[in-house]
């Protein structure tokens, strides 16, 4: 079976000045080509990245969103690879497209996994086939896997990991000392992620991943009847798993029609890590969001202007308080019931209300995820 969509073709090396030249693989994201070349130098990524690189701790931050053209130049000069195919290998590109303009440098960008870094550790953020890891003749992780609307293989129809599935460490293969065989070892147990059993892949959610692609790679898409930007349809979609989120939190009795009416429903194990946003949730989290998104997203306009009828929601229930609207869903919102806001009676001075459970949770996720980074 052969991919759907291919992010960028691979470069040979051109009179390299390394005893051992290392070629860019097809699809592979930058940094799993500043592994294998550490390791076929013989030394840690972190010691080569600080030979090239001395004032800069490259490890710790996102590599992978992109460098600078003068730092990547010191890497053309020995490595005999452009630039151009280095850039190839970044998140900016897609970030660019999905964002409709240049991303900012600090926040999470959206539908790009976050690796949540601490220093050179790593939370979360790498995902990996371990088919595709095995059948590799040299080992190497691929630019898609970064993509957070990328849950499944479709060479191998089964779930992508994002753990090791001998210590359930987050994925880190530049924390590999010198002596590792190849990329897909885990630093923390050495133990071959290739021998990872593969899972299941939903089949709605690996659906919904391939027209993701589709949208990405063409930057425009249908949306309701209506051809629209890669950006303004990402931004509906967005909405969406908003929405599916929402009700598994606290959802009302519109809400919960008109899910049930568009044919969806509410994974049951979601979520497992409350209040972290998509970018950050592990693959089961977001093969069952997207499973239930994919309803929403291939309705036509009647059949979604149906449902919305039917279910009685408001336009409060259809758009959460502070949530951005696309103007997509605007248009649906206006013809929706205006539920009155009632006001409030003031508390008395120094009363406390309980928090509601979803904060709790959030609150308590947040706290459990710094232990972690911590603990480790």
């Amino acid at each position: 079976m052969v991919a759907a969509y291919s992010w960028h073709p691979g470069a040979c090396c051109v009179a390299p000045l390394w005893a051992i030249p290392v070629s860019v693989l097809p699809d592979e994201i930058l940094s799993s080509w500043l592994v294998r070349a550490a390791l076929a130098q013989g030394c840690d990524p972190l010691a080569l990245t600080g030979v090239f690189w001395p004032k800069w701790r490259a490890w710790t931050r996102d590599t992978d969103r992109a460098i600078a053209e003068n730092r990547l130049s010191q890497l053309a000069l020995v490595s005999g690879i452009s630039t151009r195919h280095f850039q190839a290998g970044t998140l900016q590109a897609v970030a660019s497209c999905i964002q409709g303009g240049l991303p900012s440098n600090k926040a999470i960008w959206p539908w790009i996994l976050a690796l949540g870094a601490r220093n050179t550790k790593r939370r979360s953020g790498q995902q990996y086939c371990p088919m595709c890891l095995s059948t590799d003749t040299i080992p190497y992780f691929r630019l898609h896997w970064r993509f957070a609307w990328q849950t499944g293989c479709e060479w191998h129809n089964c779930a992508l990991a994002d753990r090791c599935w001998n210590c359930a460490a987050p994925i880190e293969p530049h924390r590999l000392r010198a002596d590792a065989i190849h990329v897909a070892i885990c630093p923390t147990c050495k133990a071959d992620l290739r021998d990872s059993v593969p899972e299941g892949c939903l089949v709605s959610a690996l659906t919904f991943q391939r027209e993701v692609d589709r949208v990405v790679h063409e930057q425009r898409g249908q949306m309701f009847g209506r051809p629209v930007k890669a950006a303004a349809w990402l931004g509906v979609a967005d909405f969406f798993v908003s929405l599916i989120r929402r009700a598994s939190r606290s959802g009302t009795t519109g809400l919960m029609s008109l899910i049930d009416r568009m044919g969806a429903s509410i994974p049951q194990t979601m979520p497992t890590m409350a209040g972290a946003g998509l970018e950050l949730l592990r693959v089961h989290d977001r093969q069952g969001i997207f499973e239930a998104t994919w309803y929403f997203l291939a309705a036509d306009k009647g059949s979604f202007q149906r449902a919305l009828k039917g279910s009685g929601i408001t336009r409060q229930g259809l758009c959460g308080k502070g949530e951005p609207v696309p103007a997509l869903i605007a248009e649906f919102a206006e013809s929706l019931p205006n539920k009155l806001v009632s006001r409030k009676r003031r508390s008395a001075p120094g009363a406390t209300s309980p928090r509601p459970r979803h904060e709790v949770l959030r609150m308590m996720a947040r706290l459990e995820r710094r232990m972690e980074m911590v603990l480790r």
